[in-house]
């Protein structure tokens, strides 16, 4: 009776996100607790709808997104992320190239505006989605 007892205390005290990756062990520690959405997502990219320009010509942004497959903190309404992955952070020194249709962690800091859009997993255009400070790290998987 008491190994039960020991058992279901010890499984009540083990930290939540337990059965992250790998990946988020070896960050920074002030980076793994900035981040308040954190799931890990295969990398995909395109171009926007047509922007028209003043001057009559049309241009299209190059948009980034992270087709959602795990979700360890925070909550994610829609399958997929866009991000604005250009303006994201260094972690000790080195940016992530980033690469099509490879997995990586992603860790977030969305302010409320961007953190309804994750929420709804709503559609936003790249100079709307989250970016810069936002972006706490983007990690790759292996």
């Amino acid at each position: 009776m008491i190994h039960l007892f020991s058992l279901v205390l010890l499984l009540m005290l083990v930290p939540p996100g337990q059965n992250l990756p790998d990946s988020f062990q070896q960050l920074p520690e002030q980076v793994r607790g900035k981040a308040t959405v954190i799931v890990s997502g295969t990398y995909g990219e395109g171009r926007s709808p047509c922007i028209f320009m003043p001057d009559g010509t049309r241009t299209w942004a190059l948009e980034s997104w992270f087709n959602v497959k795990t979700v360890y903190r925070g909550k994610v309404g829609g399958k997929t992320i866009y991000l604005n992955s250009r303006m994201a952070p260094k972690i000790n020194g080195a940016s992530v190239k980033l690469q099509v249709g490879r997995d990586y962690l992603v860790l977030l800091q969305p302010n409320e505006a961007s953190m309804k859009v994750i929420k709804n997993g709503e559609y936003v255009p790249v100079w709307d989605a989250p970016n810069g400070e936002e972006i706490i790290a983007i990690v790759g998987l292996k």
